[in-house]
């Protein structure tokens, strides 16, 4: 057998390159096993945190919106369960198959997927915000989306709250409403937990009124609960003890009467008119009433109608009712109380004869009516054609005679009764918490001049201007709240300023030791003893008298919102029914009661109501019955009275319970 030479040089190459593959492959395990460590023994606790926010999420609480309750402790505005459905878009393969799957099982229309779809894009740039797909779902609903959640991608369900208004359209004028956040109000956000909390389905921010105003004070402070979710982003369980509780909003107390609220609302949306045959009728009567305790200031009351339901806009309002709401010539959604201003009429009359008593002139004083009074040539008419004949200052505001007061504004300047009209609370805002609060206006030279600064023309004030704010007729304007302001200073001789809150939590507000005004009593007294007139003895409201019950005083009051149609058949002017609705006089009333110990003040507007003593006085004589028969503002009467702090206390006991 023949033995081939051993090839040194074949097995060296042979070694050299069974090495260098023993070498990568040990290299290459040893890269394995490093990296392996590196991942499971190095870096362990930051892939399990990554694991765990993959697991776990962060879902931001919306805390419960606080109650709102009356003087009693009855509750105004509270929250109720809402069953609503959500769309989360980073858990849907597709946002539109999602809400078609969803429309197969629920009734949706395509302007609610079309709305959610436009929600998806104005949230894009928020990661896992949820989307209301439709609030206020029937639990049938609630339970099928639920039953079917395992084919429902991107569609969850939820139980939360929405805002509740047990009285609807009573509170309205004085709470106003809650709605979700907009885009305007997102701008002014920087915070992004407070953007993400905006963003909730759920939450809602106050709109106007009372809910605005105190909207920190009654949304909270949201929380935070920590999610174990699937790989799907379904629900698994909720862990509280990873999260921070929400704290609930505080309890808002007011000085509100919701009994009497109530009587009011149903007072002034009461057909009060006779309207003659064939004349054109309101669709609703349109008008405010304010109640004041002249004591204390407290807001007892403060009606606006027509009004609305303040529960249309705790969820989605529809568009055609807020549309229906916001072109209704009746002015719905705003509240007259404090945001109408009208000539106050011969209301403003007390505040002239005050002017006049100040100035020197006596209450006996006399001037004769004869139904018109020449001034510079032109001809001022009184409201009675044959005039009233002669009249002293009681008289005058027993029977409103305007030439009494056309006299008065001939021998006043304009200055000397806007001082007082400023003084009783005209041409000021009292800041109760309101939006919108009009000052009205109080015309003096000075506001002539601010006026017309652009126009010196017009800068001067004439004489003959004064004969008209004289009659509260002219630029003179004022609101329901003012006039009732102005009512309970010329009762009580003090600064009275209405308040309407009365504490939040266990916060009380102070009631305030007002101020004299600083008029003579006896001056009063002559005013008063003419508005005791007017209703009790034959004046303009005598069919408005509470006697023998009760003693009420006030001051009828009829304002012209155009000049007068003359009819040109008969050469006279157009009765207020002849006229369209919107073209007639304004009704108004003033009073306070009982006249012996002044307590109650009341004012009310009726809007194109033709007449005060026909339409605003028998409306205050039923509402000022009301109140006295109950008499708010005596403790011993009520089992449930209890100082502000005592109710608030109670109220955040039970709410915390």
């Amino acid at each position: 057998m023949k033995v081939e030479p051993f090839d040194t040089q074949r097995q060296m190459t042979f070694t050299r390159r069974a090495t260098l593959v023993t070498g990568g492959v040990t290299a290459l395990f040893g890269g394995i096993v490093y990296r392996l460590w590196d991942l499971q023994v190095k870096r362990y606790d930051e892939f399990a945190a990554k694991a765990d926010n993959n697991r776990f999420k962060q879902r931001i609480v919306v805390p419960g919106r606080g109650d709102i309750v009356d003087r009693y402790g009855k509750v105004l505005a509270t929250n109720r369960q809402n069953f609503r459905i959500l769309l989360i878009p980073e858990e849907a393969e597709n946002e539109r198959t999602a809400l078609v799957n969803l429309a197969a099982l629920i009734p949706l229309s395509d302007e609610e997927i079309k709305a959610a779809l436009r929600e998806v894009e104005r949230t894009r740039n928020q990661p896992f915000v949820p989307i209301t797909v439709r609030d206020d779902v029937t639990w049938e609903q609630y339970a099928a989306v639920n039953y079917h959640s395992s084919r429902l991608k991107g569609i969850s369900s939820e139980v939360g709250e929405s805002r509740y208004y047990p009285d609807g359209e009573v509170v309205a004028p004085f709470l106003g409403h809650v709605g979700a956040a907009t885009a305007q109000d997102l701008a002014g956000v920087s915070e992004r937990t407070e953007r993400l909390l905006y963003l909730q389905p759920g939450f809602r921010l106050g709109k106007n009124g009372l809910e605005r105003s105190y909207d920190e004070v009654l949304r909270g402070e949201a929380g935070s609960q920590t999610i174990e979710v699937t790989a799907a982003g379904r629900v698994l369980a909720e862990e509280d003890e990873r999260g921070r509780p929400q704290v609930p909003g505080k309890v808002l107390a007011l000085t509100i009467d919701d009994e009497i609220q109530a009587k009011a609302m149903e007072i002034m949306s009461a057909d009060y008119e006779e309207y003659p045959e064939g004349t054109e009728r309101p669709s609703a009567a349109s008008g405010a009433a304010v109640v004041l305790d002249i004591v204390t200031g407290d807001i007892l009351a403060l009606a606006s109608t027509p009004a609305f339901d303040p529960n249309l806009f705790a969820t989605d309002v529809d568009p055609a009712t807020l549309r229906e709401l916001s072109t209704s010539p009746q002015n719905p959604l705003i509240s007259k109380p404090v945001s109408g201003v009208y000539p106050p009429g011969s209301t403003f009359k007390a505040i002239t004869a005050i002017a006049a008593l100040e100035a020197g002139i006596s209450p006996t004083t006399r001037f004769r009516c004869p139904g018109y009074y020449y001034y510079g040539g032109q001809r001022f008419r009184c409201w009675k054609r044959e005039g009233h004949g002669s009249v002293d200052l009681v008289g005058s505001l027993q029977h409103s005679c305007d030439v009494y007061y056309y006299n008065m504004g001939a021998r006043l300047g304009i200055d000397q009764i806007a001082d007082v009209a400023q003084r009783f609370g005209l041409g000021q805002t009292f800041d109760i918490g309101l939006q919108n609060e009009k000052s009205g206006i109080v015309p003096s030279t000075e506001w002539k001049r601010t006026r017309y600064r652009t126009n010196p023309a017009n800068q001067t004030w004439f004489p003959g201007e004064t004969l008209s704010v004289a009659i509260g007729q002219g630029a003179t304007t004022a609101t329901p709240l003012q006039l009732a302001v102005m009512s309970a200073r010329i009762a009580s001789g003090k600064r009275v300023m209405p308040r309407i809150v009365r504490g939040v939590a266990t916060d009380s507000v102070p009631v305030q030791d007002f101020e004299d005004i600083g008029v003579e009593a006896s001056h009063l007294a002559a005013v008063r003893d003419g508005l005791d007139a007017v209703v009790n003895r034959w004046g303009t409201a005598a069919r408005s008298r509470l006697l023998p019950d009760y003693r009420m005083a006030g001051k009828t009051g009829t304002s012209q919102v155009r000049s007068l149609r003359i009819n040109p058949q008969t050469g006279q002017p157009f009765s207020n029914y002849q006229l369209p609705w919107n073209e007639r006089d304004h009704a108004l009333f003033i009073a306070f009661a009982p006249v012996e110990s002044p307590r109650y003040a009341i004012s009310v507007v009726v809007e194109h109501g033709g007449s005060g003593s026909r339409s605003a006085a028998p409306r205050a004589r039923d509402l000022m019955r009301a109140v006295l028969d109950k008499d708010p503002g005596n403790p011993s009467k009520h089992d449930l009275y209890e100082p502000g702090a005592v109710i608030q206390r109670r109220m955040a006991g039970l709410r915390e319970t």
